[in-house]
């Protein structure tokens, strides 16, 4: 750097191009905390470190917060890149100048270099990177792009929260023994008894019941004459 200080300019890239919008629309008077707080929506404190202090560093306004010569040649879009590249010339040291060059450079690389001579945390040495490569677009269209997609992130609908499907499982301690076996099958009747008939030879069987009176006076001969009388007559009845 030209004045030999080890810090550099550091400005998000939203309060770049809102700043810039609001010169665009009217260049003000005087550039105070209040003035920023009220016409970008941020704290006054917020407004003074984080505007005030590094505009006035970079020559956009002065020391008494009144918009200079090249606050009006930032604000023409003509002139935009003629600004960024005096810049980059007046506050960067010539290594970086050689070794970053292009807007495509390594950001995380340009941060670490950021913080080896800045000496500074990798938060603060990552804006002064964007910042850097910001100068190295010299792109005012850029502000187009920077203003929808802060419009996009404003519409987007919050994401529904997703409802927790209510599990119809029992709980294994609450599944009786019934839940946990096959539905009984229901007993089929018996058909109804059907009577039964003893058939000998398809036909009916004959009972034939032979009651003898046998006097008492009968001597054993002649009971044994009756009985094989009977057997003799009956032996071929089933034939």
């Amino acid at each position: 750097m030209a004045n030999g200080d080890t810090s550099f300019p550091k400005i998000a890239d939203a309060s770049w191009w809102k700043l810039r919008d609001l010169f665009k629309r009217k260049v003000p008077a005087i550039v105070t905390p209040t003035y920023l707080a009220t016409a970008l929506s941020m704290g006054e404190a917020s407004a003074r470190s984080n505007l005030i202090g590094p505009f006035k560093k970079i020559g956009i306004i002065d020391s008494d917060g009144k918009p200079t010569d090249r606050a009006y040649d930032w604000r023409d879009d003509h002139k935009y890149k003629a600004v960024c590249e005096a810049l980059i010339e007046e506050y960067y040291p010539q290594e970086i100048k050689d070794l970053f060059h292009s807007p495509d450079a390594d950001l995380q690389q340009l941060t670490n270099w950021f913080m080896s001579h800045a000496r500074c945390g990798e938060p603060a040495a990552k804006m002064y990177a964007r910042f850097y490569i910001l100068l190295l677009k010299a792109d005012p269209s850029e502000a187009e792009a920077a203003t929808a997609k802060r419009e996009t992130v404003k519409k987007a609908p919050a994401k529904p929260k997703k409802k927790e499907a209510k599990s119809t499982k029992k709980p294994e301690a609450e599944v009786s023994d019934s839940d946990s076996r096959e539905p009984p099958v229901a007993p089929i009747p018996a058909p109804p008894a059907q009577p039964i008939q003893t058939v000998l030879n398809n036909a009916p069987e004959l009972h034939i019941n032979i009651q003898l009176h046998i006097s008492p006076e009968s001597s054993a001969e002649q009971i044994d004459k009756i009985f094989e009388s009977m057997a003799k007559h009956l032996k071929d009845f089933n034939k």
